[in-house]
């Protein structure tokens, strides 16, 4: 079992009131993507940062109009619309003119460092699931990635992660020194929580149409989640007479076609309800109105949804290794993520043990409690702070 989480270690706070509020730009072009786990952490983390007790200036680089929306307007930061939004034109050329125009003291990147910075650097790294799984990514995606973020974690001044798990694979991977890493845990937002359960229920019959007992899964629809042997697990409790649905909430992501094809060829197309990405604010209503969340990822670098079930209430399958076993810790049922049987003897066991899935939620509900992004964006500040104070290497 991992060890329970702890509060960060601070410095001195008199030494904290005398260093000047720091101008530190943020990659935030993911939010408003609807693409799942990296929209999420950074709108989470912003909300976050902005509430701490610090007098720092946020600049925010946005793509997407829903950012505006989103992320709304705060005196602690200011919003700009990066122009050209392409990658090939962003990372080189946008933000480095930016970063010197904004005369910014630390940029924070997502995965990729532009080059020609004039500021101090870190970047966010949550996994590299690509180098251990390259067949679940496009073939363009793969080389960019495989190709630059080594570049990116190796010329950043510090790297954060989100696990223990991913700290020691960019260690092991990449040969980055461990001093060169912080790992901050994300946390479940403050709308996770449990709802009544046939109030959830009742809304999701009304709002998408949703009217028997379900099983759940949330993410993105890409072939690294498993979704495929979901599925075929399903077929399995479905032939053992659970009359349970599959409801799959995500947005359609890379490689997935061979997933519809399997419940075509199962012919599972009125059982399984794909309802697309759904907002946030509707997320509690799906986890709590769930009788089990269902997260058989082959890797993840933390795994949200498992956090997110749990603050719900809504007792978690999940898969063995890369961070989830770390993340839901003895609070969930693990699986072999290669195993159809195993992810539907989990599946069974639950559905037809009452006693086990109240342990379970129970045990979920605790466990979710020890993470928060407050705490991420605290161990965050505290990154930029010694990055700028101390040049000595940053001790994780």
């Amino acid at each position: 079992m991992p060890p329970r989480l702890g509060a960060p270690r601070f410095r001195d706070l008199s030494q904290l009131s005398l260093m000047k509020p720091l101008r530190i730009g943020i990659d935030v072009h993911s939010i408003g993507s609807q693409n799942g786990g990296n929209e999420t952490y950074y709108h989470e983390l912003v909300r976050a940062l902005t509430q701490a007790p610090r007098e720092h200036h946020f600049i925010l680089y946005y793509t997407k109009r829903g950012a505006l929306n989103s992320l709304g307007e705060q005196d602690s930061f200011s919003l700009k619309r990066l122009w050209p939004a392409h990658r090939l034109l962003r990372i080189p050329l946008t933000l480095p003119w930016l970063a010197q125009h904004d005369r910014l003291d630390i940029f924070h990147a997502q995965y990729i460092v532009p080059p020609l910075l004039n500021c101090k650097t870190v970047t966010t790294i949550p996994d590299i699931a690509y180098e251990h799984f390259p067949q679940f990514f496009p073939v363009q995606q793969r080389a960019w990635l495989r190709t630059l973020v080594p570049r990116s974690a190796r010329r950043a001044d510090h790297i954060i992660t989100v696990s223990e798990h991913s700290k020691r694979d960019l260690i092991g991977t990449y040969g980055i020194e461990e001093h060169k890493i912080t790992v901050t845990y994300e946390g479940a937002g403050a709308a996770f929580r449990p709802i009544d359960r046939q109030k959830a229920k009742d809304r999701l019959a009304h709002e998408y149409q949703i009217n028997d007992d379900f099983i759940l899964y949330v993410g993105r629809l890409q072939a690294r989640k498993n979704i495929g042997r979901l599925v075929g697990a399903y077929s399995q409790i479905r032939k053992s007479g659970y009359r349970h649905k599959l409801v799959v909430v995500g947005k359609a992501g890379s490689l997935f076609q061979p997933v519809l094809s399997k419940i075509r060829e199962l012919r599972l197309e009125s059982e399984i309800l794909f309802r697309g990405y759904v907002p946030d604010e509707d997320l509690p209503c799906f986890y709590s109105g769930a009788d089990v969340f269902a997260y058989p990822s082959f890797y993840e670098g933390f795994g949200l949804p498992v956090l997110e079930s749990m603050a719900c209430g809504t007792p978690v399958v999940t898969s063995q290794g890369s961070s989830l076993d770390e993340i839901a810790g003895n609070a969930a049922l693990f699986i072999d993520p290669l195993d159809e049987l195993s992810i539907a003897n989990a599946l069974k066991r639950l559905l037809g043990d009452p006693q086990l899935a109240k342990r379970l939620a129970q045990d979920g509900l605790r466990r979710s409690r020890e993470f928060s992004f407050r705490n991420a964006a605290r161990q965050t500040i505290d990154v930029y702070e010694r990055l700028m104070q101390e040049k000595r290497p940053i001790m994780a």
